[in-house]
């Protein structure tokens, strides 16, 4: 039998609806969902697709929270549910600063604790963020915000 799935080991005593409420305090994200997204990317063939039918199948060993397999569908469902979520969220995100809701200040803010929030998180799965990573996603971030800035001095 293989060994449980190291990103999720902190999380070896809790119940799946245990991890629901982690992931609801800072996230839209069930357990289903983050683990599905989580296993996806890092279980990929040579083609760089996600090995769905595999991650189903041995679901209960790679994550010690889940007793149960799901199947090829489940696992693609709830993986198509995580993007859907992400894209939201996103649209939610960006909309409030786009149409004038809160304030450059405001946003700023927040992008800090959501900073804070996503380091609890890549704790939780005992991952690591390099530096240039997290520069790439700040400046993804900051190219948005900027170019927000300008279709409103263009409006």
């Amino acid at each position: 039998m293989m060994n449980k799935y190291e990103k999720f080991k902190k999380m070896e005593n809790k119940s799946y609806s245990d991890v629901t409420r982690f992931l609801k305090k800072t996230t839209h994200l069930t357990a289903r969902e983050w683990i599905i997204a989580r296993l996806c990317a890092d279980f990929k063939n040579l083609s760089n697709r996600s090995e769905m039918t595999w991650i189903g199948q041995n679901l209960p060993e790679l994550v010690p929270f889940v007793d149960e397999p799901y199947t090829r569908q489940e696992v693609s469902n709830a993986h198509a549910a995580f993007k859907h979520k992400v894209q939201r969220s996103g649209t939610t995100f960006f909309y409030a600063y786009y149409a004038g809701l809160i304030s450059k200040e405001e946003m700023i803010q927040m992008i800090h604790g959501i900073v804070g929030d996503l380091e609890k998180l890549i704790e939780t799965e005992n991952g690591e963020v390099s530096d240039e990573h997290m520069t790439d996603v700040q400046m993804i971030v900051a190219d948005a915000l900027h170019r927000i800035n300008e279709s409103l001095d263009l409006g």
